[in-house]
């Protein structure tokens, strides 16, 4: 998929919160987002999605609105959305408003059931489950529709280091199956691991988008360059 931003900005009270950007991203693999606290990273991945409007320019996947058509896209949001539903119902929710005959819902279910290992937690409510299953729990609501790239918002912020591991090795196995990522995430080091891309939003602006390697090891923004400096 490619990801096209031609001057998007969202505003808000008087006030430009992010944009305009002007960019082609095409999605391949693992594109990491980095940028300070208040950067606008989430509000950059609500806007690539949809969630909110642009107040100028134009945001389409393959030519195709933001707003228009998420069914090709997944969305996994940094705090839990739970109904007070068994973990198979959560799962199945965007199936069941697709209106998915009976069937074809209990079989994708059970498929991304057994996905992100929550086979045996189907039939429990989901308000009890883990930080951890309850991000496994996302991710597998967010492959419901087969989805061609998934975005994601600081989704292991607030797991521990063992329930981070199984989330990163589950992203890893789906990116390899040739799924796409649009991933916010504050972790150098995770960002280090699984970016293929980087994407760097500063004051809501684009300040650089590059290769991993090349971000890492030779950013070229000041901004960039300070952000990875490490502390004295």
């Amino acid at each position: 998929m490619i990801l096209s931003l031609k001057t998007a900005s969202f505003a808000a009270n008087g006030k430009t919160l992010l944009g305009p950007i002007s960019l082609d991203i095409p999605m391949d693999g693992i594109t990491v987002v980095l940028g300070p606290n208040g950067a606008g990273k989430s509000l950059f991945l609500e806007m690539c999605h949809g969630l909110i409007p642009l107040s100028m320019g134009s945001l389409c996947w393959d030519g195709i609105p933001a707003n228009h058509e998420k069914s090709s896209r997944g969305y996994i949001f940094q705090h839990r959305i739970t109904l007070r539903q068994s973990v198979a119902r959560n799962i199945a929710l965007p199936l069941r408003a697709a209106k998915w005959p009976k069937a074809k819902q209990i079989a994708r279910t059970k498929e991304l059931l057994s996905l992100t290992q929550l086979s045996a937690k189907a039939d429990e409510p989901a308000v009890v489950l883990s930080g951890g299953e309850a991000q496994r729990m996302a991710l597998a609501r967010a492959m419901a529709h087969h989805p061609k790239t998934i975005l994601m918002d600081e989704p292991t912020s607030n797991l521990d280091p063992k329930a981070t591991e199984t989330f990163e090795m589950l992203i890893q196995d789906i990116a390899d199956s040739g799924v796409s990522f649009l991933w916010a995430t504050h972790n150098l080091a995770q960002a280090k691991r699984f970016a293929k891309h980087v994407l760097f939003i500063s004051e809501g602006k684009i300040v650089e988008y590059a290769p991993a390697d090349q971000f890492f090891n030779t950013p070229i923004h000041p901004t960039c360059q300070n952000f990875l400096r490490p502390p004295l």
